[in-house]
């Protein structure tokens, strides 16, 4: 069962890469070449990284941003309680 999975995940990996344009078979009159475009790999690795670095800012301003509402929340309730008080 494991070996099937493991040859299933190496197809879908190939076909990924093959309609990624990473990979390319060409068929020659006696002879065939597989062909890994590295520049196509390299280039799309960094848009990914660079799309995932901006994924992680924007997550982590509107976190920020959540902290900020919740405190203002606080104290905007604490100051009625104080003038109670007084």
């Amino acid at each position: 069962m494991q070996n099937l999975i493991v040859i299933i995940l190496i197809i879908v990996a190939v076909v990924a890469m093959v309609l990624g344009e990473w990979v390319s078979f060409a068929d020659l009159n006696e002879s065939s070449t597989i062909t890994i475009h590295k520049d196509e790999v390299k280039k799309d690795t960094e848009s990914a990284l660079e799309k995932g670095e901006a994924l992680i800012e924007d997550a982590t301003q509107q976190g920020r941003d959540l902290i900020d509402q919740t405190q203002d929340s606080k104290t905007d309730q604490a100051a009625p309680d104080t003038l109670k008080q007084q």
